[in-house]
């Protein structure tokens, strides 16, 4: 064998390596992590922590638990913050039941009893965060998490797209991960507090129209035209649509369906090399020149110059 040929068997060899290291970290799973569930997504960051660290975050994740998921611990080693995306079920903490819905949250300490069960009908799909530290538990205690129980928070969007950039950040090479993930953390605690609202306003008719509208929107956005068509499919009046998201969200109607809209816009635009007119029909513009008024309005340039800048980049 020659040198050119060793060396390509060691270069091959070494990825197949590099891809099986690969393959066991993305398939990885924690012992605490439950096996009841039909799909997730995790991230590891330090799971062996110092006793005294200040704030280390642990791991996270998202999963949909399977129809029999039902999990009891009394030995858990970390806290952990868990967040109701859908579904429904309940939690059991020092012998009292609390029912889970979407929008709901809640915090356990370390070596804590509790029961986390699912609806069979509509099992959950939750975020998790899981940390220790001196700092974080003294956050805590200055917030609504010190109550022992679920919370409601009026902004459920908001607070999900903070589990979901931890995700994105904890499976992210880079040696600012932790700390990146330690500031989404506080985040995540200090938005909680600013939007929790009682179980009343969390179960009243108003929220429960508000989050059935915006999950409409969300998936419906592409063959939704206008907000007064969302309020006609959600058999609402458009003002009353209105007034929700200005109760509820950090956006109108309009701006989330435009937001929607035009994001799913630049994924065509950057990844299928469709001509504008055809980008503008798949997301609901009959009219090619209003569908550049409005991505001009929200990126600062037309798509052709947004097209013409993305083919300069790479």
């Amino acid at each position: 064998m020659n040198r050119l040929d060793l060396l390509m068997d060691i270069f091959d060899f070494n990825q197949l390596i590099r891809k099986s290291i690969i393959h066991d970290i993305m398939n990885y799973k924690a012992p605490f992590i439950s096996s009841q569930v039909t799909s997730g997504e995790y991230y590891y960051l330090n799971l062996t922590p110092s006793k005294n660290a200040a704030e280390v975050v642990v791991c996270g994740g998202r999963e949909q638990c399977s129809p029999s998921y039902r999990i009891e611990r009394k030995n858990f080693k970390f806290y952990l913050i868990e967040f109701v995306s859908s579904g429904y079920g309940t939690f059991t903490l020092h012998g009292k039941t609390y029912p889970l819905r979407p929008g709901a949250i809640f915090c356990y300490g370390p070596r804590v009893k509790h029961i986390i069960e699912t609806s069979s009908e509509h099992p959950l799909l939750k975020h998790f965060v899981a940390f220790v530290g001196t700092e974080l538990v003294n956050l805590l205690k200055t917030t609504v998490f010190m109550k022992n129980q679920p919370l409601y928070v009026s902004k459920p969007f908001r607070i999900r797209n903070i589990f979901e950039s931890l995700i994105q950040t904890g499976n992210t090479e880079s040696r600012n991960r932790n700390a990146l993930c330690g500031l989404l953390l506080h985040q995540l605690i200090l938005s909680t507090d600013d939007c929790a609202i009682d179980q009343e306003a969390a179960f009243s008719p108003a929220w429960q129209t508000y989050l059935r509208c915006r999950h409409y929107i969300e998936r419906n956005y592409l063959d939704t035209a206008t907000v007064h068509d969302v309020a006609v499919n959600c058999f609402i009046n458009q003002a009353y649509l209105s007034r929700l998201f200005g109760r509820f969200a950090d956006e109108s109607p309009l701006q989330l369906l435009t937001r929607l809209k035009m994001s799913k816009a630049v994924d065509l635009l950057n990844s299928r090399g469709l001509l504008i007119k055809q980008v503008a029909e798949e997301v609901g513009f009959a009219d090619p020149y209003h569908f550049s008024r409005v991505f001009k309005r929200v990126y600062g340039i037309p798509p052709k110059a947004f097209v013409q800048t993305m083919k300069r980049i790479d």
